[in-house]
C-alpha cells in the first residue's frame, strides 16, 4: 500500500501561522525568518497578498537600521490555498 505523505509546510504556511498565531499584534521580519526559514520574508509576504491575506507592514529606523514588522488583519483574509 502506498501511502502520500502530505506536503511539509511551504515557508508561507509557517509564516501565516505565525501571524496568525499573533491575532493581530505587529510580528519582526526576524521572527517571521526564524520560523520560516526564508531569506526573502517580504516576497512571501506578497505571496500571501496574493492569495487574498491582508497583511500590513511597519518600518522604523534605529540609527541605521531599519526594522520591518508585519500583521495580519483578522477577518479580511482567505484560508491559504495548498
Amino acid at each position: 500500500m502506498n501511502a502520500t505523505k502530505p506536503a511539509p509546510p511551504t515557508q508561507c504556511d509557517l509564516i501565516l501561522a505565525e501571524l496568525r498565531r499573533c491575532e493581530g499584534q505587529w510580528v519582526s521580519m526576524i521572527i517571521l525568518h526564524q520560523v520560516s526559514g526564508s531569506m526573502a520574508v517580504h516576497s512571501r509576504i506578497a505571496e500571501l497578498r496574493g492569495h487574498g491575506h491582508t497583511i500590513e507592514q511597519h518600518s522604523k529606523r534605529v540609527g541605521r537600521i531599519q526594522h520591518s514588522s508585519y500583521r495580519l488583519i483578522p477577518g479580511e483574509t482567505q484560508p491559504l490555498m495548498l
